[in-house]
């Protein structure tokens, strides 16, 4: 969001964003968008965020339900306010529960544009349905990344398919290129003799990431060695999965901050995605797939998410039926005997699709045709 919401203040847009009020939350203008914060709880209990809701299996914390109606409120509170104010043309919720909740805020004469992201999949689909689908009745637009999203809401909630838009992630370009891997390799101290497989994301169960830790003892003959970014509640499983065999060769480096993401995308030899299909908790993106992309390495993913959409065998990289550990070992050996022919093919597909500057514009023309359908008489 925040580097999709830059992009867009560059193109000369006046941009505000509501969040929820958290320690460390820099407010004010940043980047060209004013972040607005929302106060809704003492320190201790701010625990109102995706980060941090959610359990290892993305169902919300009992802390962070308990504390989710104080958040709405002040979210509401400080929308309100924003309207008032500037008047704007319009408002762009994420998640479709809760805070499609917010769209009750806004005047009917505003447009208001949803993002779906993957995981309030379960409220459309599930026991929340009449509310999502009231919520869903006030869009003028919804969006995500992928069609796999789309779909599922769209057979849950059919009138809104002719209002639903798929927007690709996209990904920062200068800071996520086609660097020299032997080089990005001696700054992070890694053999430049060994394949590096690279992982990133939350440690939850719908990343998959178990399946692939023991995908590794059917590569051991190649000695890749596999590295996996990202933190969450299910680190201490992941690490007990690890077989004693595979200990020098299976590496959990926890959160990293962004330019060391970037370092390591450009010492790797493939990326793999390996999502876990749920049909109420869909992976909408990741955003590491199209960063992987623009950094020039081949990905092999499961058909979860945007993966469908992008990725194309043999071309920029693998896509498999799931993540089983045989099925993963397989299209990595693939990808690494291959990662040079890869590689420019994955680069020249994010060079085809774009980065944030691309949604940016995508969300311009959406917005622009929004406001000129309510502008228009009827």
């Amino acid at each position: 969001m925040e580097e999709t919401l830059s992009a867009f203040a560059q193109r000369g847009h006046v941009v505000s964003i509501v969040v929820p009020r958290m320690h460390g939350l820099e407010e004010g203008l940043r980047k060209g968008v004013q972040v607005v914060g929302a106060p809704f709880a003492p320190r201790p209990l701010q625990v109102w965020g995706y980060g941090r809701s959610l359990n290892s299996h993305n169902r919300l914390r009992l802390t962070s339900a308990a504390v989710t109606p104080l958040a709405m409120a002040s979210m509401a509170k400080s929308l309100r306010s924003e309207i008032r104010s500037d008047r704007p043309d319009v408002v762009h919720l994420h998640w479709v529960l809760p805070q499609g909740m917010l769209a009750a805020a806004v005047p009917a004469d505003i447009p208001v544009v949803i993002s779906v992201h993957g995981a309030d999949v379960r409220f459309v689909r599930g026991r929340l349905k009449p509310i999502a689908s009231r919520i869903l009745k006030r869009a003028d637009a919804l969006i995500a990344a992928s069609s796999e999203v789309l779909d599922a809401v769209s057979e849950a909630y059919p009138p809104i398919r002719d209002k639903s838009r798929v927007i690709p992630h996209g990904a920062n370009s200068d800071l996520f290129h086609n660097d020299e891997r032997g080089q990005s390799r001696i700054e992070l101290g890694v053999r430049s003799d060994a394949p590096v497989v690279l992982a990133i994301g939350r440690m939850v169960v719908k990343k998959g990431f178990d399946q692939l830790i023991r995908s590794m003892a059917e590569i051991r003959d190649i000695e890749a060695h596999l590295y996996i970014i990202g933190d969450g509640p299910n680190r201490p499983l992941l690490e007990a999965t690890i077989p004693d065999a595979d200990r020098s060769r299976v590496h959990l480096l926890g959160t990293q901050p962004r330019e060391a993401v970037a370092k390591w995308l450009a010492a790797s030899d493939v990326v793999v995605i390996p999502g876990v299909a749920d049909g109420m908790d869909i992976d909408s993106g990741p955003v590491v797939l199209m960063e992987s992309l623009a950094a020039g390495r081949p990905v092999v993913a499961t058909k979860v998410g945007m993966a469908p959409d992008v990725v194309e065998d043999d071309v920029n990289g693998y896509l498999i039926d799931s993540p089983e550990p045989h099925l993963i070992a397989s299209a990595v050996r693939r990808a690494i005997a291959s990662t040079d022919r890869l590689g420019k093919g994955a680069r020249h597909t994010f060079e085809t699709i774009g980065g944030w500057n691309r949604v940016a514009r995508d969300l311009e023309l959406l917005y622009q045709e929004l406001v000129a359908k309510r502008q228009s008489p009827s």
